[in-house]
């Protein structure tokens, strides 16, 4: 009568990554079941160390299992270990750009505020207009402070009539000049001339001088003549 071997029932803890990793080797190395594939293995590893298993102590036996059973999951995880700390990488470097956009966005966000809350001024509205005339001001409070505000900052402000006209001191300079070089008689076509090389506001004001009989035409002469030639900028 043959003497029974003794069984030793070894409990091993692995991660649900690890055993599913374990599962899937067992599987393509022909095992249905993970514990006949674990066997396979410990007695692997007993071979490589030219020992049986007879004779092994229970902790002999975990050491064998536990450090053949690392290697293996170890082979397995290493290729998605690398594409892991790859992708981790990327996503740092996502957020660290997506955080520098936010940042410059927060500050131009915060600049267009500050320049929104910058009240323009008189000067600075007449200079972009070119041409302030006393029907575009109506709506305010006081336009008669307005004008001479204007004029205290160095603008042309023209009287007629009790209506004024505010002119940029540049545009009225390049306005003078211009005027002088044309010799077509018909209010039209000259202010259309005007308004191709100096703008809409100056042909309207072309127009509105002529109109005024602030802008003649000279017959003998042939040219435009300004009867407020000697008006310039003042200092306030």
């Amino acid at each position: 009568m043959s003497r029974t071997e003794d069984k030793v029932i070894i409990k091993i803890e692995l991660s649900r990554g690890e055993y599913e990793a374990l599962k899937a080797i067992s599987r393509r190395e022909g095992y249905n079941l993970v514990s006949e594939y674990v066997k396979s293995v410990v007695k692997k590893a007993l071979e490589e160390r030219g020992e049986k298993v007879e004779g092994l102590s229970v902790k002999e036996l975990s050491e064998a299992i536990g450090k053949r059973i690392e290697r293996i999951v170890s082979d397995l995880m290493n290729p998605y270990t690398g594409k892991i700390d790859d992708i981790s990488r990327k996503i740092s470097d996502i957020i660290t750009i997506l955080e520098s956009i936010s940042q410059e966005k927060e500050k131009t966000a915060k600049t267009i505020v500050r320049e929104a809350k910058k009240p323009i001024t008189a000067i600075e509205r007449l200079k972009s207009q070119g041409v302030v005339f006393s029907e575009d001001v109506q709506w305010m409070k006081s336009p008669e402070k307005f004008f001479e505000k204007l004029k205290k900052e160095g603008a042309i402000v023209l009287e007629y009539g009790g209506e004024r006209i505010a002119i940029d001191s540049d545009l009225w300079e390049s306005f003078r000049e211009e005027v002088q070089s044309i010799s077509i008689r018909d209010v039209d076509e000259a202010s259309t001339l005007i308004e191709s090389s100096l703008g809409e506001s100056a042909g309207k004001l072309f127009r509105k001088l002529a109109k005024i009989g602030l802008l003649l035409y000279d017959e003998d002469n042939g040219v435009w003549v300004l009867r407020v030639q000697d008006i310039g900028p003042t200092s306030g």
